[in-house]
């Protein structure tokens, strides 16, 4: 298993919008992600939230950040810069669940 540093992991919460705007109670996708010493995203793990469950943000964390130790969820990236990291995951969560 690759070395994962768990000191600097931080966090994305994306949501789901109403038509007017308001965030909806249920579902989400709570992203743990890995920073170098560059501050550039090197790894990430996502858990996501069924629509009909009400959001967590203590779960997501929890479940997010123990799948950055695990083979089968931990996915590489190719040294992203954070800012850049969160707004393409912000965008692509909107796009397909908005």
């Amino acid at each position: 298993m690759p070395n994962r540093p768990v000191s600097n992991i931080k966090f994305i919460h994306c949501r789901s919008k109403h038509a007017n705007g308001t965030i909806k109670p249920t579902g989400g996708l709570t992203i743990a992600y890995n920073l170098n010493s560059q501050f550039k995203v090197v790894g990430y793990a996502a858990a996501k939230c069924h629509e009909k469950d009400l959001y967590n943000k203590q779960i997501g964390r929890m479940k997010s950040s123990s799948r950055l130790l695990s083979e089968k969820y931990y996915q590489d990236a190719p040294e992203i810069d954070e800012a850049t990291f969160i707004q393409q995951t912000k965008d692509g969560y909107a796009k397909a669940f908005n």
